[in-house]
């Protein structure tokens, strides 16, 4: 890991500075002088030092001269907020390696500190070499170590404070080991409402005997390097003797001789928690000079990996701890209410909505017993927790019989295991009150919209009918002999009376059921033409064509006759009206496929449907046209679809250049006629 000692007095610094040093791999250390971290700058902590220079000329000499004074050797860069030529000389005066000036490149500052500080060195492969250690006189009995390892088992289970417990575990561990120098490292405590499947990389000191305070508050150890990377890779006993290093990994690596001379120690230990290492103890050898026993070793090793299991029992305690608040938290922020029942049916847990409900204020500190719980909820619970019967979401009213609730139960058990009888439940009261009056509002007001929508277009349909009606009827006295106005009466009662005649059998089909038979056949053809014939003179557009395309010339359906003739006749006066000139031809093919689906496609010479309205052009009600109410498709997709039929709109394209595709089952198999 890179150690960096960044000093700066203020907290505003840019962006490129500020994800250079917290990337991952680097262990920032932010202090205001030098002389804060002293004892790591003398035992040579950092590999880079920054210089933050936002206070003057003369606080940068003096934090320059401190840092020189404390390590003559280590790297210092000079960051200034703008350039300045006299502060440019002074830091290369009093010893800077290098000066800049924002804004710093983030590229350029990652090139500068791999230079300064240079690639990690790989620690050496592991091999399979056995451990040698002195054997000396001075060997601890069985017995004594049974005791001393009862004597710590009263401190690890003493707190669930596994820092307090720690700090007592290393002054306990010297009275029975004479060492004058520890410190345990660990990983970091990161406590997450959620579990996470990232591991900490890091290993901070928690505890320490012997070390300087800024020593233990700047330096970690990592994963990814020296001690650390070592341990994880292989957990043994890690030593380094007055120059000669000896370890299960052969020769250590220079990272690793670094970190033990930085701390003055030269015995590492893992502390695992028997499934994955945890952290690290560090310590030198007895005051006496002399070398730990194999047994000695064996007992350290012993003891770190029980205060492992502490360690992690503790944090474990925290986490469940953690996520018992957080639910309750959140069931208590809910407004539904949560109720939770054993298997005996006491009331585990009832949040401050669930007590409103039952009658209660939210601040009683009265506990919910099963008496409290209306019998409308007690008996659905009770066959749930007894015979495992889970009902529907069913509804009940409130305590004096206000508002409308919905109660959900919630089985605890695992879905992939058979449930054990009784078991607990989770009920979930919902307040539907407002839900049900805010719906029946709504269906008020849609009804209403919807009664002022269809009146408004049937007025003003009725309105135009009788225009023409009543303009004949002032003037039938004075010209009622003559053959002309005879013949306009005669056209405008035949016209207004069948525009009114259609309003009234739109609203039938749509009110009503079309009635399909099993038993009546309809031709399709002469539906297409009897259709045809009937929007061809409501429309009153003579010289419109029908060019109909029927490969099946006996196609017959089981129907509606009336209502299939309906059909063609809306879909035909819609693509009569689509045509301005009045003029022009209406297209139609018939095809069967092989599953007995017959398949009308219909195109007119119009413009067809354009995108932005083709989703709605079946919604009653919705026209683009100043006439008609906009009832004609939706009929015709109603009685299709009653029919055991599928109707489709399309925007003409290349490969599917048709308006209006109907498909309906056919009732005989025709072979086709090409």
């Amino acid at each position: 890991m890179t150690h960096i000692l960044f000093i700066k007095n203020s907290e505003s610094i840019s962006e490129n500075l500020r994800g250079v040093i917290t990337a991952p791999h680097i262990r920032n250390v932010d202090r205001r002088a030098p002389t804060e971290a002293a004892s790591s700058l003398e035992r040579g902590v950092f590999n880079l030092a920054i210089i933050y220079a936002d206070s003057g000329d003369s606080t940068l000499a003096k934090h320059l001269r401190s840092l020189r004074s404390l390590n003559q050797t280590l790297p210092t860069i000079v960051i200034a907020p703008e350039y300045n030529l006299a502060t440019e000389q002074l830091a290369f005066d009093e010893g800077a390696d290098l000066y800049f000036a924002e804004p710093v490149p983030k590229q350029t500052l990652e090139r500068l500190i791999q230079q300064y500080v240079g690639p990690i060195e790989p620690t050496a492969p592991p091999l399979q070499a056995p451990r040698h250690v002195e054997d000396l006189a001075e060997t601890p009995s069985q017995a004594s170590a049974l005791h001393v390892l009862r004597d710590f088992s009263q401190i690890l289970s003493f707190s669930l404070d596994y820092k307090a417990f720690t700090h007592h575990f290393i002054l306990k561990l010297r009275d029975h080991i004479s060492f004058s120098r520890i410190g345990i490292f660990l990983e970091h405590d990161v406590q997450k409402s959620f579990p996470s499947k990232s591991r900490p990389t890091t290993l901070a000191c928690i505890a320490s005997l012997g070390l300087p305070a800024d020593l233990v508050d700047c330096y970690q150890l990592s994963r990814d390097t020296g001690i650390g990377r070592a341990l994880t890779a292989q957990p043994s006993i890690l030593q380094q003797h007055s120059g000669q290093s000896r370890s299960p990994f052969g020769e250590i690596d220079s990272a690793t001789r670094k970190e033990f001379e930085i701390l003055g120690c030269h015995l590492a230990i893992p502390i695992s928690d028997r499934e994955r290492l945890i952290g690290v103890a560090v310590l030198n050898g007895p005051v006496t000079g002399r070398n730990y026993s194999e047994d000695e070793l064996q007992l350290l090793y012993l003891l770190m990996e029980e205060l492992g299991l502490s360690i992690r029992n503790s944090r474990l305690h925290t986490e469940l701890a953690a996520h018992g608040q957080l639910t309750e938290n959140v069931l208590g922020s809910i407004s539904s209410g949560a109720l939770v029942l054993s298997e005996h049916l006491e009331v585990l847990y009832a949040n401050n909505s669930a007590k409103r409900f039952l009658g209660m204020g939210s601040e009683d500190a009265e506990s919910v017993e099963w008496g409290d719980l209306p019998n409308e909820l007690a008996g659905p619970i009770h066959r749930a927790v007894e015979l495992g019967e889970l009902p529907e979401p069913f509804s009940i009213l409130g305590s004096n019989n206000i508002g409308q609730h919905k109660i959900s139960l919630i089985p605890f058990a695992s879905n992939d295991k058979l449930p054990l009888l009784p078991r607990p439940v989770m009920v979930v009261i919902e307040d539907y009150t407002h839900i049900e009056a805010s719906k029946q509002t709504a269906l008020d007001d849609s009804k209403s919209k919807l009664i002022t929508l269809i009146a408004k277009r049937f007025a003003h349909e009725i309105r135009n009918s009788l225009v023409p009606l009543t303009t004949h009827m002032q003037l039938i006295d004075k010209k009622i002999a003559q053959p002309k106005f005879q013949a306009s009466l005669k056209s405008a009662l035949t016209r207004e009376t069948g525009r009114i005649k259609r309003l009234s059998e739109q609203m039938l089909y749509l009110a009503e059921h079309s009635k399909p038979s099993n038993h009546d056949e309809v031709d399709l053809e002469t539906a297409i033409l009897d259709g045809f014939g009937r929007a061809k003179e409501q429309s009153g557009a003579s010289e419109i064509q029908l060019n109909l395309d029927n490969t099946l010339k006996a196609a017959t359906i089981h129907g509606n006759p009336e209502g299939i003739a309906y059909v063609f006749e809306e879909l035909f006066l819609n693509s009569i009206q689509s045509n301005q000139s009045g003029a022009g031809a209406v297209g139609i093919s018939l095809r069967r496929n092989d599953e007995d689906i017959l398949t009308l496609c219909i195109r007119d010479d119009g413009p067809g449907f354009a995108s932005d309205t083709i989703q709605n052009a079946t919604e009653p009600f919705y026209s683009t046209r100043t006439t008609g109410v906009g009832l004609g498709l939706s009929v015709a997709k109603k009685i299709i679809e009653e029919h055991h039929g599928f109707m489709q709109l399309n925007t003409r394209t290349a490969q599917a250049d048709w308006d209006i595709k109907i498909e309906l089952p056919a009732t005989l198999t025709h072979p086709n006629h090409t």
